[in-house]
C-alpha cells in the first residue's frame, strides 16, 4: 500500500461511507479527537496527494513518530468499515464460518452445527460453490454428533457426494465464464468480426460450449452464463434478434432470483447494459428506454456501492442519443461524462474509455457540423500510443477523419490522407468494400464544386454503392454500426443537415413502433 493509494481510497468514498468510518473511528479516541481521523480528514482535503503538506500539518504531532504505521492502520480501517457497510451475503457467509471455528475451540458443537445447518443453506441457495468444501469439512468433524457404527461410511459418503456434485456444478460453471471471457476478449479487441476468419474465430469459441453435459445446467449461474456467452456470440455474428432472446431470459432470470441481484449487482447492471445496445441496434425503442429505466433505478439503489456504476448509466444514454440525431443532448451528457471521470480515481481501464470518448464527441460534432472540433478529438484518438484501441473503431476513426476533412474541403490534405488511409487499411487486413468506395469517391469529387449536380450524382452513387454492398454482407452491414454513413449520404442527397436526417428517421421508427404496439 502507497501513500497515493490510501489517498485514491479516500477520494473514492462517499459522504455515507465517510458518516459511517468516523462513526466507527469514535472507539479509538484519544484526546479530543482520533489521531487517525486527523490524517483521514488532512488527506481527503488534498485534490492531489502531497505528503510533504501533511507532514507540515502534523509538525509538533506525536503521529509523525510513527507516520507510516499510522497510513498503514488508517488504511486496513476504513477496508473495515467498507466491508461491514457493505456487508453482503458472501461476507456474512465467510464470517459464519469464522465463527463456527471460534465455536468449536470453545467446545460449543451444538451451537457451531446450528449455524453450520444455515451456512450449507445459504451457499447451495447462492451457489457459494467455492464454500462447500470448507462447510462438509466441519461436517466431518461434527459428524461424532449424529453418527453411530451403522451409518457413519454412510453420512460420509453422502457428504463427500454433495461435495463432489458441487465441485461438478462450479466446474461447469467456470468452464461458461471462461468461454464468454474469450469472446470477450476477441471483442474488445477486434470489435465486430469484420472477415469470414474473425467469424469462424468466435464461432469456434462458441461451440466449445455444447461439449458440456446438459445435466449440469440445472444452477442459476450455468444457465446464466451459458446464455451470455451464446448471446455474445450472436451479437457479434449480427444476429441480435436471437442473441436479444437470450439477453431478455438472463434478465428475467435474474429478476426471478433478486438474491443473486444483490450478490451480484456489478453483473445485473451489465446484462442490462448489453441488453439495451442490442436493443439499440435493433432500433426497438420502447424496450430500450424501459431498460434505461431499469437501469436508472438500479444506480439509485446500488450506486452507493461503486461510483462507476452511474458513469456506465450514463455512458450508455451517450450512445443512444448518438445514433438516434440527438446531438444536442448527447453532447451534454458527453461533457457530464468528462466531469464524472475527473472525480474517479486514474486508472488503466479509466484511461481508456476516457480515450474512447473521443469517438463519441467526434460523432457528435460531425452531428453538430463542427468538422474542426471532430478532428481535435478523432486526432487524440488516432495519435494515441498508450493503449490499444478496439481495431474496427480505430479502422472506422480513419473515416470519420476523412469525412471531416472533406466537410471542411481541406482538398490537398484529403488526397494526401485518403491514400494514407486505404494503406494502413489494407496493411491492418481490415480495408472493406465500402471504405474502398468511399476513399474512390473522395478521389473522384475533389475538384468537383460541392453545389454541382455532378457531385449530387457522385453521392447517389456512393450510397447505392454501399447499399448493394451491405445487403449482401452482414460482415459489411456491421461496420456501419459505428457510424450511420447512409444517413449521411442522404443528407447531402437532399441537402439537409445530417441531423435532421436522423431525428426525421428515428421519429419515424417510433411512431411506427407505436402503431405495431396498439394493433397488438
Amino acid at each position: 500500500m502507497t501513500s497515493k493509494d490510501l489517498h485514491t481510497l479516500i477520494k473514492s468514498l462517499t459522504s455515507s461511507e465517510k458518516g459511517y468510518i468516523k462513526k466507527h473511528s469514535a472507539v479509538h479516541v484519544i484526546g479530543d479527537q482520533n489521531k487517525y481521523i486527523k490524517i483521514f480528514d488532512a488527506i481527503e482535503k488534498q485534490k492531489v496527494y502531497n505528503e510533504k503538506e501533511i507532514i507540515k500539518k502534523f509538525t509538533d504531532d506525536p503521529i509523525l513518530n510513527n507516520f507510516s504505521v499510522a497510513k498503514n492502520y488508517l488504511f486496513r480501517f476504513i477496508l473495515k468499515c467498507l466491508e461491514s457497510y457493505h456487508s453482503n451475503t458472501k461476507s456474512e457467509l465467510r464470517s459464519t464460518l469464522n465463527q463456527i471455528e471460534i465455536l468449536h475451540n470453545k467446545n460449543l458443537p451444538a451451537v457451531a452445527k446450528k449455524m453450520l445447518v444455515k451456512a450449507k443453506a445459504t451457499a447451495q441457495q447462492y451457489e457459494l460453490y467455492e464454500f462447500m468444501e470448507e462447510i462438509i469439512d466441519w461436517e466431518i468433524i461434527f459428524i461424532v454428533e449424529e453418527a453411530n457404527s451403522k451409518n457413519y461410511l454412510e453420512l460420509v459418503n453422502k457428504y463427500f457426494g454433495e461435495l463432489n456434485e458441487s465441485i461438478e456444478k462450479k466446474k461447469t460453471i467456470i468452464g461458461y465464464k471462461h468461454l464468454y471471457q474469450k469472446l470477450r476478449a476477441k471483442g474488445l479487441y477486434m470489435g465486430l468480426p469484420r472477415n469470414d476468419e474473425d467469424v469462424v474465430a468466435f464461432q469456434l469459441i462458441s461451440e466449445q460450449a455444447d461439449n458440456n453435459d446438459k445435466s449440469l445446467l440445472s444452477t442459476f449461474n450455468a444457465k446464466f452464463y451459458r446464455n451470455l456467452m451464446q448471446a455474445n456470440f450472436l451479437f457479434m455474428s449480427n444476429e441480435q434478434k436471437k442473441a436479444n432472446e437470450l439477453m431478455e431470459h438472463n434478465v428475467l432470470l435474474m429478476e426471478t432470483h433478486p438474491h443473486m441481484i444483490e450478490l451480484k449487482p456489478s453483473i445485473y447492471l451489465g446484462m442490462l447494459r448489453n441488453k439495451a445496445v442490442n436493443e439499440l441496434s435493433l432500433m426497438r425503442y420502447k424496450p430500450l428506454f424501459d431498460t434505461i429505466k431499469k437501469m436508472d433505478a438500479f444506480v439509485g439503489k446500488y450506486g452507493q456501492l461503486n461510483r462507476y456504476f452511474e458513469v456506465l448509466a450514463e455512458n450508455l444514454k451517450l450512445f443512444v442519443y448518438i445514433p438516434t440525431g440527438q446531438f444536442k443532448e448527447a453532447l451534454e451528457i458527453a461533457e457530464r461524462l468528462e466531469l464524472m471521470y475527473k472525480q474517479l480515481p486514474v486508472t488503466k481501464s479509466l484511461m481508456k474509455e476516457k480515450l474512447l470518448q473521443h469517438y463519441a464527441f467526434a460523432y457528435i460534432y460531425i452531428g453538430l457540423e463542427d468538422y474542426k472540433m471532430a478532428n481535435h478529438h478523432l486526432n487524440i484518438l488516432l495519435n494515441n500510443n498508450d493503449f490499444d484501441i478496439r481495431s474496427d473503431m480505430y479502422c472506422f476513426a480513419h473515416i470519420l477523419s476523412l469525412i471531416s476533412h472533406f466537410e471542411l474541403e481541406n482538398t490537398e490534405f484529403l488526397d494526401y490522407r485518403s491514400k494514407s488511409t486505404y494503406n494502413l487499411l489494407l496493411k491492418r487486413n481490415h480495408l472493406y468494400e465500402f471504405e474502398k468506395q468511399i476513399i474512390v469517391f473522395l478521389k473522384r469529387t475533389k475538384n468537383m464544386t460541392r453545389k454541382s449536380p455532378e457531385i449530387r450524382q457522385a453521392f447517389i452513387d456512393l450510397k447505392e454503392n454501399i447499399e448493394t454492398i451491405i445487403s449482401g454482407n452482414k460482415l459489411e452491414k456491421n461496420a456501419l454500426s459505428l457510424f450511420d454513413l447512409i444517413s449521411w449520404l442522404e443528407s447531402k442527397i437532399e441537402k439537409k443537415s445530417f441531423m435532421q436526417i436522423k431525428q426525421k428517421k428515428f421519429n419515424q421508427l417510433m411512431s411506427s413502433e407505436a402503431a405495431n404496439a396498439h394493433m397488438h
